[in-house]
């Protein structure tokens, strides 16, 4: 309003004398000059304080680095609005004067000196028209967004150095792309029949989704209506990441809850929502939600949870114009792949049994099937079936005190359950055949199966000079597993497995058989063994969990009835390495 004056002023008044103009907005202008100069100047500070930021940003992305590059763009694009309006107004102000005294042009120009027209760089970007199309953004984990235009038009070495770092779409961090719609777009149910419902139309507001064990195993999706009420829809059997592209069109989400609008002045609230009739409704997960992978990381990622649409490090709001890709990346440390734990064995410590002090562990989970399907072809209520979809090779080694490590052939027809007891090195596989889970249960059960190669020692010589001898054998077998969580990171496993070891057909040492040529040692000893473990770590930290189990081991066999326990108490260590921060003296 002040501007529209003085240009109302100086237009009505343009007989009086140009030097009377002069000195009437000279004072104006003078105030203009001042806001004009100490705007661009904090302009050009904000954003060398940017580029300074942006050297300090790394892969891992840390939130309180999110949060100075976000409010530094903030302040950023607030100067450069109030630096456009300054701006106009002086070349407002330079025009008036301009077209009132055209032959004092020279002294209007070494008036406004300080206004220049490559000072139009100091403007906010631009707005672009509306597309529908679909935006890219970088995802990191824990809610961490990038956009992937970020750095365009960026030509220096750092931030070139930086792209290949956040852009890099490596078999090392690279899952692949999750596409959301633009929020507010309209899409169509189906019906139980799986037929298009043509009358209903409602938009889609945001995604949630949970990758595990290598599918989505929670996809949860909020659409709103045009009352403003929202209706919340779940699926009720995971979908395989491997197959999303085969199957995603072919599996919908039902209906969960609705949210209502507290609108009491609504006239058609006798026409809002019911859950009787959303209940019959169905959403396809393809129509909120896409998949996609790099060509080259077609594999199973780790366990994720992902919010979607998420604001950029800018604050706005990432499918706000368009649909939104996000490029899930992931760290791949040796850690996260390998779990590595160390168990200590409190009966040995206190001399309560002869099982070694200490145990180191070491498995690596593969994923063979993992396509979970219908529990005989139940809707939603008998949760999911899963076939062979994991293998986990697996180490142990056990250290024993150096006086109780051998096993005593003169007394093995005795006590042979010594053989099982005292080994010190482990290797196998264990198979998990079936595996059942209810999404919205803590429990899971599954079967499973297992083969390992088991190594003890015996000695025949001194304890000075020892002669010693590896006796080996083969044990397999299969078991159930029950797990139950408390909390994510709070939990219980129990494990009853049936098993034998046979040790006649991998031990043919002479000094391991009798006078008669036969064999000192059982031909096979079953066992019947039961595992319970409580585990606990931070949460979202699960590479720092501690654990506590025991351990039964019973002899199984008709006319035998040794057994010896194992109470540990273990924590899950890593390995690998890191950047090592070199510190100056």
């Amino acid at each position: 309003m002040r501007t529209r004056i003085l240009l109302l002023f100086l237009l009505g008044w343009g007989k009086i004398a140009f030097g009377q103009e002069i000195y009437d907005v000279q004072k104006e202008i003078d105030s203009l000059k001042e806001k004009y100069n100490k705007s661009k100047t904090e302009i050009h500070t904000l954003e060398k304080e940017f580029e300074i930021l942006k050297g300090e940003l790394t892969v891992t992305v840390s939130e309180d680095l999110n949060i100075k590059i976000k409010n530094t763009q903030k302040k950023i694009q607030e100067e450069k609005k109030s630096f456009k309006n300054t701006y106009q107004l002086v070349e407002s102000y330079k025009n008036v004067l301009e077209n009132t005294k055209k032959e004092n042009k020279d002294n209007v120009e070494h008036i406004f000196a300080f206004f220049k027209e490559e000072d139009k760089n100091c403007f906010p970007e631009a707005v672009k028209s509306e597309k529908m199309e679909t935006k890219t953004y970088l995802y990191f984990g824990e809610n961490k967004i990038i956009d992937q235009d970020l750095f365009a038009n960026k030509k220096s070495t750092e931030t070139e150095l930086l792209k290949s770092l956040l852009l890099n779409v490596g078999k090392e961090s690279y899952l692949g792309d999750i596409t959301i719609p633009k929020a507010g777009q309209k899409f169509l149910f189906y019906n139980n029949e799986m037929n298009i419902c043509t009358q209903q139309r409602y938009s889609f507001q945001k995604l949630k989704v949970e990758i595990k064990d290598g599918y989505f195993s929670d996809i949860i999706v909020y659409v709103t209506d045009d009352s403003g009420d929202v209706h919340v829809f779940t699926n009720q059997v995971g979908l395989s990441i491997l197959f999303y592209s085969q199957y995603g069109s072919r599996r919908f989400m039902y209906y969960l809850y609705s949210i209502r609008k507290e609108d009491f002045t609504n006239e058609n609230l006798a026409n809002r929502y019911t859950d009787e009739a959303m209940a019959g409704l169905l959403i396809k997960v393809t129509d909120v939600m896409g998949y996609s992978y790099k060509i080259g990381n077609h594999y199973i990622p780790q366990d994720l949870a992902i919010e979607l649409p998420q604001d950029d490090v800018e604050g706005k709001k990432t499918n706000g114009k368009s649909g939104a890709t996000y490029q899930i990346k992931q760290d791949t440390y040796l850690e996260k792949i390998v779990e590595l734990r160390a168990y200590t064995d409190f009966l040995a410590l206190f001399g309560q049994s002869q099982n070694g002090l200490a145990q180191i562990e070491g498995r690596a989970k593969f994923y063979l099937f993992p396509y979970p399907f219908r529990f005989f072809g139940s809707k939603r209520v008998m949760g999911q079936l899963e076939v062979v979809p994991s293998i986990s090779p697996f180490v142990n080694y056990s250290k024993f005190d150096d006086k109780s490590k051998y096993v005593n052939l003169n007394t093995i027809a005795d006590y042979r359950f010594e053989l099982v007891e005292k080994r010190f090195l482990t290797m196998g596989l264990h198979l998990e055949a079936f595996k059942w889970q209810h999404k919205n249960s803590p429990v899971s059960i599954s079967l499973y199966g297992i083969v390992d190669y088991n190594l003890t020692q015996t000695n025949f010589g001194t304890e000075e000079q020892p002669d010693e001898v590896t006796i080996k054998a083969l044990k397999y077998g299969g078991g159930i597993h029950l797990n139950v969580k408390r909390f994510n990171n709070f939990g219980f496993n129990y494990k009853f497995e049936y098993s034998g070891f046979n040790y006649l057909d991998f031990n043919g040492e002479a000094k391991l058989e009798d006078e008669n040529k036969k064999t000192k040692l059982p031909s096979w000893i079953p066992v019947a063994k039961h595992e319970a473990e409580i585990f606990y770590h931070p949460n979202g930290n699960p590479n720092q969990a501690i654990f506590t189990r025991l351990i039964t081991y019973n002899d199984a066999g008709k006319s035998n009835n040794q057994a010896f326990y194992q109470f540990q108490f273990g924590y899950k260590f890593s390995i690998g390495s890191r950047t090592v921060k070199q510190v100056s003296e």
